[in-house]
C-alpha cells in the first residue's frame, strides 16, 4: 500500500498534502469551498422555478383535455337528443293532411329550454310553417339536425323537418370547467411550492448548515463531526455527504497514527515480500530436486519400450512419483501417488525413491507384490505406523501400481495399491484393478493381500498407469467429473498417434475439458509400449 492508498481509503481523496502537515488544508474557508457565498435557501427557490412550470403544464394540459373530452361528450349527448326529437316529431306528423296540421307537434318542440328554430318543408321543398328565430352567427353555438317524414303515396319523402337547439349553455359549461381547471392548477402549484419549501429545508438544508457549522470548526482545528441523528434526519446523499465528512475527519485527527500504521504497513510488506521470496526459492530448488529424483523417459529406450511422461505437479512441488528403469532384462514402471500435495506429497515421495532404490538393488525383488508389500513396510516404519495409534505416529501413505515386464518371456506382471493399469489394445480399454487399500496408513484389519496379475505381450498394445489426478477433472457444461471413462475415451480417440503426441493430446483435452476450472491435483500418468519381437 503507498502513502496516496492509505489516504483515499481513510476520505482524504481530493483533499491536497502539503509539506508543512496540512497547513494550507486547515487555512480558513478552505473546506467550505464552493459553499462560501451561496445561499442555501436559493436551492428551495431554484427547484421551484425548475420544477413547477413542468408541473403546471403537466396539470393544466391534464385538466384541459379532460374538460375537452367532456365537453365533446356533451355535444355528441345533445345531438343524440336533438335528433331523437326530430325523429319523434317527424314520426308524429307522418299522416294525411299533416301539411294543414301541425301546430301542436311544433309547439311541443317549443318547449324544450334548449330549443330555437325549427322548419318543415313538403316533399317539393316549400316551405309549410316555421317556429322560432332563424339561428345566425358562428355554428359551434348550435346544434342542428333534420329529419324526413316518411314516404307518401308516391314512395318519395313526404316532407322534412329540420331542428336546432342552442348550444350556449354547453359552451357557458365549459368555460366554467376551464376556470375551475386554472383554479385548481394554481392551488396545486402553490401547495407544491410549499411542500417543496418544507421538504427541503427539512431534510436538505438544515443538515446542511449543521454540516458548514461544522466544516467552520474543523477550519479551526476543533475536531467535530457532523450528528446525523434528530427529527430532521438528512436525505441520502446528503448522509452519504456528512459520512464522508464525519470519516474525513477521524482522519484528520488520528493523522500522526496513520503516518505510523501506513510506515509499519510498508516495513511489514517488505518483510512479508521477503519472506516470500525465500519460500519460492526453497520451492523452486525443491523442484529441481525433486525433478532430478524422477527418472528420464529414456530410461527404458534402450531395452525395447516407447515411453511417454506426463508430471505436472498442482503446486511447484508435488506428491506424485514415477519410478522407470531396465534391471536384469526386466522393465519396471512404477507410480504412486502419496498423500496430500505440495511439500508434504514432496517429502513423502523422497521416502518412496529411497524405498525404492533399496528394494530393487539391495534386496533385489523383482515380483510386483513383493515390491508393494517391501514398500508397505518401509512406509510404515518411516512414518512409525508400527507404533498403533499412538503421540508421533501418522495416518499417511499412497497409491501406488507397479509393472514388470518381461519382454523375452512375452509377460507383463501388475499389481497395484490404490491404483489401476488401464490396456489400449485392438481399440478396446480395459482397467486392471489391484487391491483397494494404498501403502501405509492405520492399519484397519480389512487389508486385502497383494497380488499380481500377468498379462500376455502382444504388438498394438499400450499400458497406462496413471493417479487420479488424472481423471479427477472438473469440466465441462455441467461440470462434472471427467473419470476414467472420459480418460479411456480420450486415449481409444488417439490410439493411432505415436506415444509421446497421444499424451499430449490427452494433456490437451483435459485443459479443454476443465475450461476455467482450476485443476484439483497432481498429475502423473506413464505411457509404455512393449515392443514384442
Amino acid at each position: 500500500m503507498r502513502r496516496g492508498d492509505a489516504l483515499a481509503h481513510r476520505g482524504f481523496t481530493g483533499v491536497p498534502t502539503t509539506q508543512d502537515g496540512g497547513a494550507d488544508t486547515m487555512r480558513p474557508g478552505a473546506l467550505r469551498g464552493a459553499a462560501r457565498g451561496r445561499n442555501l435557501d436559493g436551492l428551495a427557490h431554484t427547484l421551484f422555478l425548475r420544477l413547477s412550470p413542468v408541473i403546471a403544464s403537466v396539470v393544466l394540459a391534464t385538466q384541459v383535455v379532460i374538460a375537452w373530452v367532456n365537453y365533446g361528450d356533451q355535444i355528441r349527448l345533445s345531438g343524440e337528443r336533438a335528433q331523437m326529437m326530430a325523429d319523434m316529431t317527424a314520426r308524429s306528423l307522418a299522416r294525411p293532411g299533416w301539411t294543414a296540421d301541425h301546430a301542436s307537434q311544433l309547439q311541443a318542440l317549443a318547449l324544450d329550454p334548449a330549443f330555437r328554430f325549427a322548419l318543415l318543408r313538403d316533399a317539393s321543398g316549400s316551405v309549410v310553417a316555421r317556429l322560432g328565430e332563424e339561428p345566425r352567427g358562428r355554428n359551434f353555438e348550435r346544434i342542428q339536425v333534420a329529419a324526413e317524414i316518411e314516404p307518401g303515396a308516391t314512395a318519395q319523402p313526404a316532407g322534412t323537418l329540420t331542428l336546432v337547439l342552442s348550444a350556449e349553455g354547453l359552451r357557458a359549461n365549459a368555460e366554467k370547467q376551464f376556470v375551475m381547471v386554472l383554479g385548481a392548477s394554481l392551488a396545486l402549484i402553490l401547495a407544491f411550492a410549499l411542500a417543496l419549501r418544507l421538504a427541503v429545508g427539512r431534510h436538505v438544508l438544515a443538515p446542511l448548515r449543521r454540516l458548514l457549522s461544522a466544516m467552520a470548526q474543523v477550519e479551526h482545528k476543533q475536531w467535530v463531526t457532523v450528528d446525523l441523528a434528530g427529527r430532521r434526519r438528512p436525505s441520502r446523499e446528503i448522509a452519504d455527504i456528512s459520512a464522508a465528512f464525519n470519516r474525513m475527519v477521524e482522519g484528520l485527527r488520528s493523522g500522526d497514527e496513520a503516518r505510523h500504521l501506513l510506515a509499519e504497513l510498508e516495513r511489514t510488506h517488505a518483510q512479508l515480500a521477503e519472506a516470500n521470496g525465500l519460500v519460492m526459492e526453497s520451492l523452486g530448488y525443491a523442484r529441481r530436486i525433486q525433478q532430478a529424483v524422477l527418472p528420464g523417459a529414456s530410461a527404458l529406450r534402450g531395452a525395447g519400450f516407447e515411453v511417454a511422461v506426463l508430471w505436472e505437479p498442482l503446486h511447484v512441488v508435488g506428491g506424485d512419483y514415477y519410478w522407470i528403469e531396465a534391471v536384469d532384462g526386466l522393465g519396471i514402471v512404477v507410480v504412486a501417488d502419496c498423500t496430500g500435495h505440495g511439500v508434504p506429497g514432496a517429502f513423502l515421495t523422497l521416502i518412496v525413491a529411497t524405498a525404492l532404490d533399496r528394494i530393487l538393488h539391495d534386496q533385489g525383488l523383482r515380483r510386483p507384490d513383493a515390491i508393494l508389500a517391501a514398500l508397505d513396510g518401509v512406509v510404515r516404519a518411516r512414518l512409525r505406523q508400527e507404533m498403533g495409534v499412538s503421540e508421533g505416529a501418522s495416518d499417511d501413505g499412497l497409491d501406488c501400481g507397479i509393472c514388470v515386464v518381461d519382454r523375452a518371456g512375452g509377460t507383463l506382471h501388475f499389481a497395484g495399491a490404490g491404483l489401476a493399469l488401464t490396456l489400449l489394445a485392438d481399440g478396446e480399454t480395459t482397467r486392471i484393478k489391484g487391491r483397494r487399500h494404498g501403502l501405509g496408513y492405520r492399519r484397519t484389519g480389512r487389508e486385502e493381500p497383494f497380488a499380481e496379475v500377468a498379462l500376455p505381450l502382444r504388438g498394438g498394445q499400450t499400458f497406462f498407469l496413471m493417479t487420479d489426478g488424472v481423471s479427477d477433472q472438473m469440466g465441462g457444461a455441467s461440470r462434472r467429473l471427467l473419470g476414467h471413462r472420459g480418460v479411456a475415451e480420450i486415449l481409444e480417440k488417439h490410439r493411432h498417434l505415436p506415444l509421446a503426441e497421444q499424451v499430449a493430446a490427452l494433456e490437451a483435452a483435459l485443459a479443454a475439458h476443465r475450461g476455467p476450472e482450476p485443476r484439483r491435483d497432481d498429475m502423473a500418468l506413464v505411457a509404455f509400449r512393449p515392443m514384442v519381437g
